[in-house]
Protein backbone atom coordinates (compact mmCIF):
# COMPACT_ATOMS: atom_id res chain seq x y z
CA UNK A 1 0.00 0.00 0.00
CA UNK A 2 2.78 2.41 0.94
CA UNK A 3 4.88 1.17 -2.49
CA UNK A 4 1.69 1.80 -4.21
CA UNK A 5 1.66 5.58 -2.99
CA UNK A 6 5.07 6.35 -3.35
CA UNK A 7 4.91 5.27 -7.13
CA UNK A 8 2.21 7.67 -7.50
CA UNK A 9 4.14 10.37 -6.14
CA UNK A 10 6.59 9.82 -8.40
CA UNK A 11 4.97 9.96 -10.88
CA UNK A 12 3.46 12.65 -10.20
CA UNK A 13 6.76 14.47 -10.24
CA UNK A 14 7.70 13.59 -13.03
CA UNK A 15 5.09 14.91 -14.81
CA UNK A 16 5.41 18.18 -13.23
CA UNK A 17 9.03 18.19 -14.15
CA UNK A 18 8.00 17.73 -17.71
CA UNK A 19 5.56 20.32 -17.53
CA UNK A 20 8.15 22.96 -16.39
CA UNK A 21 10.48 22.06 -18.61
CA UNK A 22 7.85 22.29 -21.82
CA UNK A 23 7.02 25.76 -20.00
CA UNK A 24 10.47 27.17 -19.87
CA UNK A 25 10.96 26.14 -23.78
CA UNK A 26 7.85 27.73 -24.72
CA UNK A 27 8.91 30.71 -22.58
CA UNK A 28 12.31 30.92 -24.50
CA UNK A 29 10.80 29.97 -28.13
CA UNK A 30 8.41 33.16 -27.27
CA UNK A 31 11.23 35.31 -26.57
CA UNK A 32 13.13 34.42 -29.58
CA UNK A 33 10.05 35.45 -31.36
CA UNK A 34 9.28 38.64 -30.03
CA UNK A 35 13.21 39.61 -30.55
CA UNK A 36 12.90 39.27 -33.97
CA UNK A 37 14.41 41.45 -36.37
CA UNK A 38 16.76 43.08 -33.59
CA UNK A 39 20.33 43.38 -33.60
CA UNK A 40 22.46 43.10 -30.16
CA UNK A 41 25.96 44.27 -30.20
CA UNK A 42 28.30 43.03 -27.90
CA UNK A 43 29.33 45.68 -24.68
CA UNK A 44 32.63 47.15 -25.72
CA UNK A 45 34.49 49.24 -23.05
CA UNK A 46 35.92 52.62 -25.33
CA UNK A 47 39.48 52.87 -25.43
CA UNK A 48 40.88 56.22 -25.55
CA UNK A 49 43.47 56.76 -28.68
CA UNK A 50 47.00 57.98 -28.42
CA UNK A 51 47.54 61.40 -29.44
CA UNK A 52 46.61 64.15 -30.96
CA UNK A 53 43.26 64.73 -28.82
CA UNK A 54 40.77 63.12 -31.16
CA UNK A 55 38.21 65.58 -30.25
CA UNK A 56 39.10 68.45 -32.72
CA UNK A 57 37.22 67.69 -35.82
CA UNK A 58 38.68 70.33 -38.36
CA UNK A 59 40.35 70.48 -41.61
CA UNK A 60 43.54 72.39 -42.51
CA UNK A 61 45.01 72.10 -46.00
CA UNK A 62 48.38 72.29 -47.24
CA UNK A 63 49.80 73.29 -50.61
CA UNK A 64 53.31 72.19 -51.80
CA UNK A 65 55.40 72.05 -54.43
CA UNK A 66 57.14 69.21 -56.43
CA UNK A 67 60.27 69.68 -58.82
CA UNK A 68 59.63 72.94 -59.79
CA UNK A 69 62.76 73.00 -61.68
CA UNK A 70 62.53 75.13 -64.85
CA UNK A 71 65.39 75.60 -67.76
CA UNK A 72 67.00 79.50 -67.64
CA UNK A 73 68.78 81.00 -69.80
CA UNK A 74 72.08 80.41 -68.53
CA UNK A 75 70.74 76.23 -69.78
CA UNK A 76 70.95 75.16 -66.34
CA UNK A 77 67.97 74.19 -64.20
CA UNK A 78 66.24 76.70 -61.70
CA UNK A 79 66.71 76.59 -58.95
CA UNK A 80 68.30 73.28 -58.51
CA UNK A 81 71.26 74.06 -60.64
CA UNK A 82 71.39 71.02 -62.36
CA UNK A 83 71.74 70.08 -66.03
CA UNK A 84 69.32 69.09 -68.31
CA UNK A 85 66.23 67.37 -68.61
CA UNK A 86 64.73 69.59 -65.64
CA UNK A 87 62.12 67.98 -63.79
CA UNK A 88 58.92 70.48 -63.46
CA UNK A 89 56.22 68.35 -61.57
CA UNK A 90 52.60 69.57 -60.91
CA UNK A 91 52.41 70.41 -56.87
CA UNK A 92 49.68 69.22 -54.77
CA UNK A 93 46.83 70.36 -52.79
CA UNK A 94 47.02 68.18 -49.62
CA UNK A 95 43.97 68.00 -46.70
CA UNK A 96 45.31 67.42 -43.05
CA UNK A 97 42.81 65.93 -41.02
CA UNK A 98 42.62 67.87 -37.47
CA UNK A 99 41.19 64.70 -35.43
CA UNK A 100 43.86 62.06 -36.76
CA UNK A 101 46.73 64.90 -37.96
CA UNK A 102 47.12 62.56 -41.34
CA UNK A 103 46.25 63.73 -44.84
CA UNK A 104 43.05 62.13 -45.44
CA UNK A 105 42.59 63.59 -49.53
CA UNK A 106 45.70 64.87 -51.76
CA UNK A 107 45.26 66.11 -55.64
CA UNK A 108 47.34 67.48 -58.12
CA UNK A 109 48.01 71.25 -59.23
CA UNK A 110 49.38 72.87 -61.54
CA UNK A 111 53.24 73.45 -61.54
CA UNK A 112 54.63 75.24 -58.09
CA UNK A 113 51.47 76.10 -56.53
CA UNK A 114 52.10 79.75 -54.87
CA UNK A 115 48.87 80.74 -52.84
CA UNK A 116 45.29 79.37 -52.12
CA UNK A 117 42.46 80.23 -50.75
CA UNK A 118 38.64 78.42 -49.71
CA UNK A 119 35.17 79.94 -50.33
CA UNK A 120 33.60 81.46 -47.01
CA UNK A 121 31.55 78.42 -46.19
CA UNK A 122 34.59 76.18 -46.78
CA UNK A 123 33.15 73.92 -49.68
CA UNK A 124 35.12 74.90 -52.22
CA UNK A 125 39.01 75.38 -52.73
CA UNK A 126 41.29 77.51 -55.48
CA UNK A 127 45.12 76.88 -55.83
CA UNK A 128 47.37 79.62 -58.25
CA UNK A 129 49.95 78.26 -59.56
CA UNK A 130 52.74 79.62 -61.69
CA UNK A 131 52.08 78.02 -64.34
CA UNK A 132 49.33 80.40 -64.96
CA UNK A 133 46.55 77.60 -63.66
CA UNK A 134 44.18 77.89 -61.51
CA UNK A 135 43.02 74.51 -59.83
CA UNK A 136 39.50 74.42 -58.52
CA UNK A 137 37.81 71.63 -56.74
CA UNK A 138 35.23 70.32 -53.95
CA UNK A 139 37.46 70.40 -50.79
CA UNK A 140 35.79 66.91 -49.40
CA UNK A 141 35.95 65.14 -52.09
CA UNK A 142 39.37 64.46 -52.83
CA UNK A 143 38.37 63.98 -56.53
CA UNK A 144 41.12 65.60 -59.66
CA UNK A 145 40.56 69.38 -59.71
CA UNK A 146 39.39 70.93 -62.41
CA UNK A 147 42.29 73.30 -64.06
CA UNK A 148 41.16 77.02 -65.05
CA UNK A 149 43.22 78.85 -67.54
CA UNK A 150 43.91 82.61 -67.19
CA UNK A 151 43.06 84.87 -70.03
CA UNK A 152 46.53 85.17 -72.13
CA UNK A 153 46.41 89.11 -73.25
CA UNK A 154 48.91 89.29 -75.84
CA UNK A 155 50.24 86.20 -78.51
CA UNK A 156 53.36 85.93 -76.27
CA UNK A 157 55.77 86.87 -73.89
CA UNK A 158 53.08 88.00 -71.54
CA UNK A 159 51.84 84.22 -69.48
CA UNK A 160 49.39 84.51 -66.85
CA UNK A 161 51.25 84.26 -63.21
CA UNK A 162 48.77 84.22 -60.65
CA UNK A 163 50.16 84.86 -56.67
CA UNK A 164 47.09 85.10 -54.96
CA UNK A 165 43.73 84.11 -54.19
CA UNK A 166 41.07 85.35 -51.69
CA UNK A 167 37.59 86.28 -51.23
CA UNK A 168 34.47 87.09 -49.00
CA UNK A 169 31.43 85.86 -51.11
CA UNK A 170 29.99 82.74 -51.67
CA UNK A 171 29.64 83.06 -55.60
CA UNK A 172 32.77 84.42 -57.08
CA UNK A 173 36.79 84.23 -56.42
CA UNK A 174 39.22 86.65 -57.27
CA UNK A 175 42.81 86.23 -58.58
CA UNK A 176 46.12 88.42 -58.32
CA UNK A 177 48.28 88.31 -61.88
CA UNK A 178 51.47 89.57 -60.79
CA UNK A 179 52.98 89.21 -64.29
CA UNK A 180 49.56 91.04 -66.36
CA UNK A 181 48.58 93.62 -63.62
CA UNK A 182 45.09 91.85 -63.55
CA UNK A 183 42.64 91.07 -61.04
CA UNK A 184 40.63 87.66 -62.66
CA UNK A 185 37.14 86.89 -61.04
CA UNK A 186 36.35 83.45 -61.70
CA UNK A 187 32.28 82.17 -61.17
CA UNK A 188 32.56 79.54 -57.99
CA UNK A 189 29.46 77.96 -59.81
CA UNK A 190 30.80 77.72 -63.10
CA UNK A 191 34.15 77.83 -62.47
CA UNK A 192 34.66 79.93 -65.75
CA UNK A 193 36.81 83.22 -65.69
CA UNK A 194 33.76 86.21 -65.82
CA UNK A 195 36.00 89.25 -65.93
CA UNK A 196 40.35 89.97 -66.16
CA UNK A 197 39.94 93.72 -64.48
CA UNK A 198 43.08 95.95 -64.97
CA UNK A 199 44.58 97.26 -61.83
CA UNK A 200 45.54 100.33 -63.92
CA UNK A 201 42.56 101.74 -65.70
CA UNK A 202 45.14 102.56 -68.88
CA UNK A 203 45.52 99.54 -69.56
CA UNK A 204 41.90 98.89 -70.11
CA UNK A 205 40.86 97.09 -73.35
CA UNK A 206 38.39 95.11 -75.28
CA UNK A 207 37.53 92.34 -74.89
CA UNK A 208 40.63 92.23 -72.73
CA UNK A 209 42.64 94.45 -71.43
CA UNK A 210 46.56 94.93 -72.48
CA UNK A 211 49.19 93.25 -70.47
CA UNK A 212 50.62 95.51 -67.66
CA UNK A 213 53.93 94.58 -66.43
CA UNK A 214 54.36 97.36 -64.24
CA UNK A 215 51.85 97.69 -61.57
CA UNK A 216 52.79 94.01 -60.15
CA UNK A 217 49.74 93.09 -58.05
CA UNK A 218 50.77 90.52 -55.06
CA UNK A 219 48.00 90.52 -52.58
CA UNK A 220 44.13 91.04 -52.15
CA UNK A 221 41.60 91.95 -49.37
CA UNK A 222 38.11 92.10 -49.98
CA UNK A 223 35.80 93.75 -47.26
CA UNK A 224 33.52 91.09 -45.29
CA UNK A 225 30.18 92.36 -46.90
CA UNK A 226 31.74 91.53 -50.11
CA UNK A 227 30.91 94.84 -51.83
CA UNK A 228 34.91 96.22 -53.09
CA UNK A 229 37.83 94.21 -53.22
CA UNK A 230 41.53 96.40 -52.88
CA UNK A 231 44.68 94.98 -54.93
CA UNK A 232 48.09 95.73 -53.39
CA UNK A 233 50.02 96.68 -56.61
CA UNK A 234 54.01 96.06 -55.80
CA UNK A 235 55.25 97.74 -58.77
CA UNK A 236 53.54 101.32 -58.41
CA UNK A 237 53.15 101.70 -54.75
CA UNK A 238 49.35 101.82 -55.04
CA UNK A 239 46.47 100.71 -54.23
CA UNK A 240 43.01 99.67 -56.53
CA UNK A 241 39.95 99.18 -55.05
CA UNK A 242 37.55 97.49 -57.42
CA UNK A 243 33.55 97.55 -56.98
CA UNK A 244 32.88 93.53 -56.96
CA UNK A 245 29.34 94.22 -58.37
CA UNK A 246 30.37 95.43 -61.43
CA UNK A 247 34.25 94.76 -61.52
CA UNK A 248 35.00 98.68 -62.24
CA UNK A 249 38.04 100.50 -60.81
CA UNK A 250 37.03 102.73 -57.70
CA UNK A 251 40.05 104.56 -56.92
CA UNK A 252 43.60 103.83 -57.52
CA UNK A 253 45.35 104.94 -54.09
CA UNK A 254 48.95 106.12 -53.76
CA UNK A 255 50.57 105.08 -50.60
CA UNK A 256 54.05 105.02 -48.74
CA UNK A 257 56.31 102.25 -49.99
CA UNK A 258 56.11 99.41 -52.35
CA UNK A 259 52.92 97.27 -50.49
CA UNK A 260 53.64 93.64 -49.50
CA UNK A 261 50.40 92.76 -48.33
CA UNK A 262 47.04 94.02 -47.11
CA UNK A 263 44.25 92.82 -45.14
CA UNK A 264 40.46 94.51 -44.24
CA UNK A 265 39.39 95.48 -40.42
CA UNK A 266 35.76 93.46 -39.61
CA UNK A 267 34.17 97.62 -39.61
CA UNK A 268 34.05 97.20 -44.02
CA UNK A 269 35.31 100.45 -43.53
CA UNK A 270 39.14 100.56 -42.79
CA UNK A 271 42.07 98.92 -45.22
CA UNK A 272 45.60 98.07 -43.75
CA UNK A 273 48.05 98.09 -46.25
CA UNK A 274 51.82 96.93 -45.41
CA UNK A 275 54.76 98.41 -47.30
CA UNK A 276 58.28 96.59 -47.50
CA UNK A 277 59.29 100.09 -46.14
CA UNK A 278 57.31 98.80 -42.46
CA UNK A 279 55.04 101.31 -43.36
CA UNK A 280 50.75 100.95 -41.95
CA UNK A 281 48.74 103.00 -44.05
CA UNK A 282 45.12 102.95 -43.43
CA UNK A 283 42.59 103.27 -46.08
CA UNK A 284 38.87 103.98 -45.49
CA UNK A 285 36.35 102.26 -48.20
CA UNK A 286 34.41 105.14 -48.04
CA UNK A 287 36.35 107.74 -49.15
CA UNK A 288 39.13 105.57 -51.19
CA UNK A 289 41.94 107.32 -49.55
CA UNK A 290 44.53 107.33 -47.01
CA UNK A 291 43.42 108.45 -43.80
CA UNK A 292 46.85 107.49 -41.35
CA UNK A 293 50.32 106.31 -42.58
CA UNK A 294 52.14 107.08 -39.13
CA UNK A 295 52.45 103.54 -37.95
CA UNK A 296 55.15 101.08 -38.89
CA UNK A 297 56.86 97.99 -38.71
CA UNK A 298 60.62 98.00 -39.16
CA UNK A 299 61.88 98.01 -42.97
CA UNK A 300 61.51 94.43 -44.10
CA UNK A 301 58.01 93.70 -42.62
CA UNK A 302 56.90 91.09 -45.06
CA UNK A 303 53.16 89.75 -43.44
CA UNK A 304 50.55 90.89 -41.51
CA UNK A 305 47.53 89.32 -39.77
CA UNK A 306 44.17 90.55 -38.50
CA UNK A 307 42.73 89.23 -35.62
CA UNK A 308 39.30 90.62 -35.42
CA UNK A 309 38.65 89.41 -31.75
CA UNK A 310 41.27 91.65 -30.42
CA UNK A 311 41.14 94.10 -33.42
CA UNK A 312 45.00 93.52 -33.21
CA UNK A 313 47.51 93.56 -36.04
CA UNK A 314 50.42 91.23 -36.13
CA UNK A 315 53.38 91.94 -38.55
CA UNK A 316 56.04 90.00 -39.04
CA UNK A 317 59.53 91.47 -39.73
CA UNK A 318 62.17 88.83 -40.54
CA UNK A 319 65.06 91.33 -40.92
CA UNK A 320 64.36 92.84 -37.49
CA UNK A 321 63.78 89.51 -35.96
CA UNK A 322 60.45 91.03 -34.39
CA UNK A 323 56.80 90.54 -34.62
CA UNK A 324 54.84 94.26 -34.09
CA UNK A 325 51.15 94.28 -32.26
CA UNK A 326 49.01 96.81 -33.35
CA UNK A 327 45.84 97.99 -31.74
CA UNK A 328 43.64 99.34 -33.86
CA UNK A 329 40.60 99.80 -32.13
CA UNK A 330 41.78 103.73 -33.20
CA UNK A 331 43.28 105.60 -36.52
CA UNK A 332 45.93 105.71 -36.49
CA UNK A 333 46.76 101.78 -35.23
CA UNK A 334 48.75 102.19 -31.86
CA UNK A 335 51.81 100.27 -31.14
CA UNK A 336 51.28 97.60 -28.25
CA UNK A 337 53.77 98.16 -25.34
CA UNK A 338 55.24 100.86 -27.40
CA UNK A 339 57.85 98.47 -29.10
CA UNK A 340 58.06 95.59 -31.49
CA UNK A 341 58.59 91.99 -30.14
CA UNK A 342 61.73 90.33 -30.20
CA UNK A 343 61.39 86.86 -31.10
CA UNK A 344 64.60 84.74 -29.57
CA UNK A 345 65.83 81.23 -30.81
CA UNK A 346 64.76 78.16 -29.09
CA UNK A 347 67.05 76.97 -26.08
CA UNK A 348 68.97 74.97 -27.68
CA UNK A 349 68.33 74.99 -31.31
CA UNK A 350 71.10 73.49 -33.33
CA UNK A 351 71.45 76.89 -35.50
CA UNK A 352 73.50 80.00 -34.87
CA UNK A 353 71.72 82.45 -36.82
CA UNK A 354 69.51 85.21 -36.67
CA UNK A 355 65.86 84.11 -36.48
CA UNK A 356 63.69 85.19 -38.97
CA UNK A 357 59.81 85.11 -38.39
CA UNK A 358 58.15 85.09 -41.37
CA UNK A 359 54.32 84.65 -40.52
CA UNK A 360 51.81 84.73 -37.67
CA UNK A 361 47.92 83.21 -36.59
CA UNK A 362 45.84 83.76 -33.52
CA UNK A 363 43.53 81.46 -31.65
CA UNK A 364 40.06 81.49 -32.96
CA UNK A 365 39.35 82.59 -29.36
CA UNK A 366 41.93 85.83 -30.01
CA UNK A 367 43.64 84.05 -26.30
CA UNK A 368 46.98 82.89 -28.34
CA UNK A 369 49.40 84.26 -31.07
CA UNK A 370 51.85 81.70 -32.71
CA UNK A 371 54.91 83.35 -34.91
CA UNK A 372 56.26 80.42 -37.33
CA UNK A 373 60.36 81.47 -37.54
CA UNK A 374 63.68 79.74 -38.94
CA UNK A 375 67.24 79.77 -38.67
CA UNK A 376 69.12 79.23 -41.52
CA UNK A 377 73.19 78.41 -41.14
CA UNK A 378 75.55 78.83 -43.89
CA UNK A 379 76.31 75.27 -43.43
CA UNK A 380 72.73 74.31 -45.12
CA UNK A 381 71.11 73.65 -41.20
CA UNK A 382 67.59 75.04 -41.37
CA UNK A 383 66.27 75.32 -37.96
CA UNK A 384 61.89 76.17 -37.76
CA UNK A 385 60.15 77.13 -34.54
CA UNK A 386 56.99 78.44 -32.89
CA UNK A 387 56.60 81.33 -30.35
CA UNK A 388 53.61 81.88 -28.48
CA UNK A 389 52.98 85.34 -27.92
CA UNK A 390 50.59 86.71 -24.93
CA UNK A 391 48.64 89.46 -26.73
CA UNK A 392 47.73 91.08 -23.56
CA UNK A 393 51.59 91.75 -22.53
CA UNK A 394 52.56 91.11 -25.91
CA UNK A 395 55.67 88.87 -24.25
CA UNK A 396 56.79 85.47 -25.68
CA UNK A 397 55.01 82.62 -23.17
CA UNK A 398 56.98 79.92 -24.73
CA UNK A 399 59.30 79.10 -28.09
CA UNK A 400 58.37 75.22 -29.67
CA UNK A 401 61.02 73.63 -31.11
CA UNK A 402 60.64 72.42 -35.03
CA UNK A 403 62.16 70.03 -36.28
CA UNK A 404 65.81 70.60 -38.11
CA UNK A 405 66.27 69.97 -41.52
CA UNK A 406 68.83 70.85 -44.41
CA UNK A 407 68.63 73.62 -46.96
CA UNK A 408 68.83 71.57 -50.77
CA UNK A 409 69.04 73.61 -53.25
CA UNK A 410 66.35 71.64 -56.17
CA UNK A 411 63.97 72.22 -53.81
CA UNK A 412 64.01 75.68 -54.18
CA UNK A 413 62.85 76.70 -50.38
CA UNK A 414 64.99 79.57 -50.00
CA UNK A 415 63.06 81.81 -52.38
CA UNK A 416 59.33 80.66 -51.29
CA UNK A 417 57.65 83.48 -50.70
CA UNK A 418 56.53 81.46 -46.86
CA UNK A 419 59.55 79.02 -46.17
CA UNK A 420 57.49 78.66 -42.65
CA UNK A 421 54.17 79.10 -42.24
CA UNK A 422 51.54 78.61 -39.60
CA UNK A 423 47.86 78.53 -39.30
CA UNK A 424 45.50 77.41 -36.49
CA UNK A 425 42.78 75.16 -37.14
CA UNK A 426 39.17 76.11 -35.96
CA UNK A 427 38.56 74.77 -32.09
CA UNK A 428 37.38 76.32 -29.07
CA UNK A 429 36.15 74.80 -25.53
CA UNK A 430 35.01 71.25 -27.15
CA UNK A 431 37.06 70.90 -29.85
CA UNK A 432 40.53 71.78 -29.13
CA UNK A 433 42.49 74.41 -31.59
CA UNK A 434 45.94 73.35 -32.93
CA UNK A 435 48.22 75.32 -34.65
CA UNK A 436 50.04 74.05 -37.77
CA UNK A 437 53.56 75.49 -39.26
CA UNK A 438 54.49 73.87 -42.95
CA UNK A 439 58.24 73.62 -43.04
CA UNK A 440 59.29 73.63 -46.66
CA UNK A 441 62.72 72.21 -46.12
CA UNK A 442 61.21 69.66 -43.60
CA UNK A 443 58.84 68.74 -46.11
CA UNK A 444 56.06 68.36 -43.31
CA UNK A 445 53.51 70.00 -41.46
CA UNK A 446 54.12 70.21 -37.44
CA UNK A 447 51.39 69.91 -35.28
CA UNK A 448 51.41 72.15 -32.50
CA UNK A 449 48.26 70.94 -29.50
CA UNK A 450 47.44 73.94 -28.05
CA UNK A 451 45.55 72.44 -25.51
CA UNK A 452 46.64 70.83 -21.86
CA UNK A 453 45.35 66.62 -22.05
CA UNK A 454 44.70 64.71 -18.78
CA UNK A 455 43.95 61.79 -20.44
CA UNK A 456 44.92 58.89 -23.00
CA UNK A 457 48.33 57.56 -22.90
CA UNK A 458 50.25 60.41 -23.77
CA UNK A 459 49.32 63.48 -20.73
CA UNK A 460 50.76 66.41 -22.02
CA UNK A 461 51.17 70.61 -21.09
CA UNK A 462 49.73 73.28 -23.29
CA UNK A 463 51.83 74.55 -26.44
CA UNK A 464 53.62 71.20 -27.30
CA UNK A 465 54.85 69.79 -30.51
CA UNK A 466 52.57 66.58 -31.28
CA UNK A 467 53.06 65.67 -34.29
CA UNK A 468 54.65 65.87 -38.12
CA UNK A 469 52.82 64.98 -41.30
CA UNK A 470 54.58 64.56 -44.41
CA UNK A 471 53.77 66.10 -47.41
CA UNK A 472 52.94 63.41 -50.85
CA UNK A 473 56.37 62.02 -52.16
CA UNK A 474 57.95 64.35 -54.51
CA UNK A 475 59.11 63.20 -57.97
CA UNK A 476 62.46 64.74 -56.74
CA UNK A 477 65.23 62.08 -57.89
CA UNK A 478 66.61 59.93 -54.24
CA UNK A 479 69.51 61.92 -52.20
CA UNK A 480 72.24 59.41 -51.05
CA UNK A 481 70.62 56.31 -50.99
CA UNK A 482 67.84 57.44 -48.80
CA UNK A 483 63.91 57.37 -49.07
CA UNK A 484 62.50 59.57 -52.12
CA UNK A 485 62.02 62.99 -50.80
CA UNK A 486 58.70 64.75 -50.01
CA UNK A 487 57.22 67.80 -51.39
CA UNK A 488 57.69 71.21 -50.28
CA UNK A 489 54.61 72.80 -48.31
CA UNK A 490 55.17 76.37 -48.87
CA UNK A 491 51.53 77.95 -47.48
CA UNK A 492 48.44 76.81 -45.41
CA UNK A 493 45.17 77.32 -45.63
CA UNK A 494 42.39 77.06 -42.53
CA UNK A 495 39.03 75.16 -42.99
CA UNK A 496 35.83 75.92 -41.24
Amino acid sequence: MITSELRKQRVGMQCSRSQALRLAAATVLFLICVACGDTYRPVAQPILGPSPNPSAVHFVYAISTNGNDALSSSGSCSPSGSQPPCVADPGAFSRIDVSGDSVSTAVTTGVFPVHAALTPDGSRYYVASSDGTISAGTATSGAQATTINLAQLCPSGCAPSPVFVHSTEAGKMYIADVANGTVSMINTSSNVVVQTIPVDPAFVGNPLPAPDPNSRPVALAELPNGSKIFAANQGTSKITAINTVDGSIAAVIPVSGSPVWVVAGADNIHIYVLANNGTISVISSLTNAVTSASASAGAGANFMFYDKFSNFLYVTNPIAGSVSVFDVSNDPPVLRSGAAVGIPAVVGSGCTSAVRPTSVTVLGDGSRAYVASYQADANGAICAQASVIDPGTTTVTKSIALPQSSNIAQTGCSAARFRVFAATSGGGKNSPFKVYVSQCDAGSVSVIDTFPSNVGPDPHPADVLMATVPSPVSSFPVVSGAIPPYENPIFLVPGP
